[in-house]
């Protein structure tokens, strides 16, 4: 199936839903938002900051991958503080979220439909020098057209996974023209570049630069151990479960119940991930009659049997990571959230354990897992036996938090990397200062 075939397929769906399209639209408003610009036209703000330029554009389609480039954002900003800098998504909590948290981007839009009139439309009126696009976010009509008007194009921060890999080796007649014409491809990882090359894209055009959610980590710092050195608790081995979402609390506790057993002094500090909840999660203590503290009412000294601190508060969850034994990584024993950031606790040698669905991170998962410094569970059993052993033994606690940490300090520098690819493959894009 050729690109050409692929088109009139693709003009045979946008028939056929068309009755159905209108119908949404009618019945549901939200599907109506950005509909202008995912049809090619543009906001007048856009049409303004690229009349006369050629910008940059950086196209993140969901709030995760918007938020790891974050970093590079920055970076090209930084680098080049005359060129403007386009950001375009898919969704429209993308949309707000580049609004609210990026300063950098001088103008934010909704992708196009991946139409070739549209396509094309949209390519004249921006006239993009460098296209940047994350992950796999590859559209055959934009990047032809990108190609045809000798655009540059870099993936930055690739992911490819083994179902990637499978769903564009099945649609290779379509796909493998267009991942030729990328100019440059910046890995992850070194499995995310031979499952790329395998695809068809010239292994001359591919390198492993690293993930940006690395660049883009502050360390906490130690406020967290004063806080609990106020509150007479510092002394004490902590596990810490970050993040978390509802039943993982539970999980955590019918864990910590069985590991009391054997060291009486643990203390849990939960963090759960969302402030709505922090109500919820102070009656589950309550139900199951375990010994607890705020950390909103920490000021005085606890009482010695003291077993769960609950961080009742925002902001401060990285700086207890210094204090903590072993942290649980939440967002990952439920679907639907991905996983949250186990960068900061092993960036401070701390050792971390997490559940299956950690998509969010995974090539930073299987790094981990691959050196045995991250410990994948599944319930409180396999959290009792991944934890009891880094608990009890501080010689392995402090090996394993300095495997992690060296692990995660090797990742850092992608966007540097990435950049120094940028100005070998666009010798136009020369930074406006030195």
């Amino acid at each position: 199936m050729s690109l050409a075939v692929y088109n009139v397929l693709l003009t045979a769906l946008i028939i056929l839903a068309f009755p159905f399209a209108v119908m949404a639209l009618i019945l549901r408003p939200r599907y109506r938002i950005g509909l202008g610009q995912r049809l090619g036209r543009l906001p007048s703000n856009i049409i303004r900051l690229t009349r006369g330029t050629a910008p940059f554009w950086l196209h993140a389609p969901s709030v995760g991958e918007l938020l790891a480039t974050r970093p590079f954002l920055s970076a090209l900003k930084e680098r080049f503080p005359d060129t403007p800098l386009l950001v375009s998504v898919q969704t429209t909590t993308a949309y707000q979220t580049a609004i609210e948290r990026c300063p950098e981007a001088d103008g934010v839009f909704y992708f196009p439909l991946d139409y070739p009139l549209v396509s094309r439309y949209v390519l004249k009126r921006i006239g993009p020098q460098v296209f940047f696009f994350t992950e796999t976010e590859m559209w055959p009509n934009m990047l032809a057209s990108l190609a045809r008007r000798r655009i540059a194009t870099l993936l930055v921060s690739g992911r490819f996974s083994k179902r990637a890999q499978r769903r564009y080796g099945l649609l290779s007649p379509v796909f493998r023209p267009v991942l030729q014409s990328i100019t440059a491809c910046c890995m992850q990882t070194q499995e995310d570049a031979q499952r790329l090359i395998a695809v068809g894209v010239d292994t001359r055009r591919v390198q492993v630069t690293g993930n940006f959610k690395v660049d883009g980590v502050n360390v906490g710092g130690e406020a967290g151990r004063a806080i609990l050195a106020q509150a007479g608790l510092d002394d004490r081995p902590l596990l810490i479960g970050a993040s978390t979402h509802e039943s993982e609390e539970e999980i955590l506790l019918q864990a910590v119940r069985e590991l009391r057993g054997s060291l009486p002094h643990l203390l849990l500090l939960l963090a759960p991930r969302h402030p709505e909840r922090f109500s919820s999660v102070e009656a589950l203590l309550q139900r199951q009659d375990w010994r607890y503290i705020k950390r909103s009412a920490s000021s005085t000294p606890a009482p010695p049997d003291t077993e769960v601190f609950l961080l009742d508060t925002l902001g401060e969850l990285a700086s207890f990571y210094a204090a903590a034994s072993l942290v649980f990584v939440g967002g990952s024993l439920i679907r639907g959230p991905g996983g949250h950031s186990m960068i900061e606790p092993a960036l401070v040698g701390v050792p971390v354990c997490f559940g299956p669905y950690t998509h969010n991170f995974s090539s930073i998962v299987a790094e981990l897992k691959r050196i045995r410094g991250g410990v994948e569970i599944y319930d409180a059993h396999s959290l009792y036996n991944a934890a009891l052993p880094l608990l009890t033994d501080a010689d392995l606690r402090q090996k394993t938090g300095a495997l992690v940490r060296k692990t995660i300090e090797q990742q850092q520098g992608a966007v540097e990397r990435t950049l120094s690819i940028v100005l070998q493959h666009c010798p136009t894009c020369a930074p406006s200062h030195p």
